[in-house]
């Protein structure tokens, strides 16, 4: 089976109104959208998070990869993925450049498994079906007062969740504090209240004094307290603390991941399919993770961690976001978003990931 041809298209979704991180505001989500047809007809797709640099996945997509894909076997996943890294290993070791071959490897996998009718965990073996998430939120919104964010956690547990994540770092620490001790008095020790900072606080001392302030809320973790690329801070910061910290979502290569993980930086890791460098990639680093006994609980898109979580000892958590959020838009471009039920979410069980789109809502949002 060899590859016919290769298209890239990016989309942006503004979100309903506005949102901020400790770093940065966010107004919309663009994406990188990656279609492998085959000469037997087989289609396969992987997307990404474009962070307004998906036209410039696409430049990377035509002029680099595509020449290295045409006419290659479709199955051919792991030398695809070494030349793709090599030939564009001057234009970016991480970021778009991973991002795209995030995208590429992922369309690949699809493929694999539509070709053998199966969903790609049953290709990888399953471990586990039933996968306990959490429910991201807690996003500085403008005009929000804490009794705002105190019901805005509600409506995550009403429907059924037992696991929330909040943003910190933006704030002064006592002011973060008072957020979070605000949604742990309202609901109870019964809830895991999980924090993410996005690199925000400028350093080792900054982030252990600002959780110092939040420890009696028992926090499950600390996500990204300092910038990711900072690993001595944030193995400072993860032998200071009784909360473990997560970091992740940005690094990609199994080559980083076994630095983040040698350091001791990171208790949890939470690698990105379509960051880190799509399911090869993924697998390598979740099976190294579970050979030193690190839990994985990777970041966004449960349309495709669903699937290879199912096919891990070490997950903890899946990261989902509630439609109310309007902050995750990917779902409305989708024929058939996936659904948490009572805080548990199971992967599909279609050939490949099952992820199909609406066409109409893909060409509203299309930019290039």
């Amino acid at each position: 089976m060899k590859i016919r041809s290769v298209d890239a298209i990016a989309i942006s979704i503004p979100l309903p109104a506005p949102v901020a991180d400790a770093v940065r505001l966010i107004t919309h989500r663009d994406h990188l959208i990656v279609t492998i047809t085959t000469d037997t007809g087989i289609e396969g797709t992987g997307f990404t998070l474009g962070y307004d640099g998906s036209v410039a996945m696409i430049e990377l997509v035509e002029r680099i990869y595509t020449p290295i894909l045409l006419g290659a076997g479709a199955f051919e996943t792991e030398r695809l993925w070494a030349e793709m890294y090599r030939q564009s290993i001057q234009a970016g070791r991480r970021g778009a450049a991973l991002r795209a071959i995030s995208a590429i490897d992922i369309a690949l996998w699809d493929i694999k498994g539509k070709a053998a009718g199966m969903p790609v965990k049953d290709l990888l073996g399953v471990h586990s079906e039933r996968l306990r998430c959490y429910a991201t939120g807690g996003y500085y919104r403008e005009g929000q007062t804490i009794d705002d964010l105190v019901r805005e956690a509600g409506k995550v547990f009403e429907k059924g969740f037992d696991a929330i994540k909040l943003k910190v770092g933006k704030l002064s620490a006592a002011e973060d504090a008072a957020r979070v001790g605000a949604v742990r008095r309202a609901y109870g020790d019964n809830v895991d209240i999980l924090l993410d900072a996005n690199g925000g606080w400028k350093s080792s001392a900054e982030a252990v004094a600002a959780m110092r302030r939040v420890e009696e809320f028992h926090p499950y973790w600390i996500e990204e307290p300092v910038r990711a690329d900072n690993l001595s801070a944030m193995r400072r910061i993860a032998e200071a603390l009784d909360v473990p910290v997560a970091t992740g979502e940005l690094e990609a290569t199994r080559w980083a991941f076994a630095e983040l993980m040698e350091t001791r930086a990171a208790d949890i890791v939470q690698p990105d399919a379509t960051v880190c460098g799509g399911v090869s990639e993924w697998l390598k680093i979740a099976h190294h993770a579970a050979a030193v006994d690190i839990p994985v609980a990777p970041h966004y898109n449960w349309d495709f961690h669903t699937q290879l979580c199912a096919s891990i000892p070490n997950c903890v958590f899946i990261e989902y976001f509630i439609a109310e959020s309007g902050v995750k838009m990917f779902d409305s471009v989708l024929a058939e978003p996936m659904k948490a039920v009572d805080g548990y979410i199971e992967p599909r069980t279609a050939p490949g990931f099952g992820v199909e789109f609406r066409p109409d809502e893909i060409e509203k949002y299309r930019i290039a």
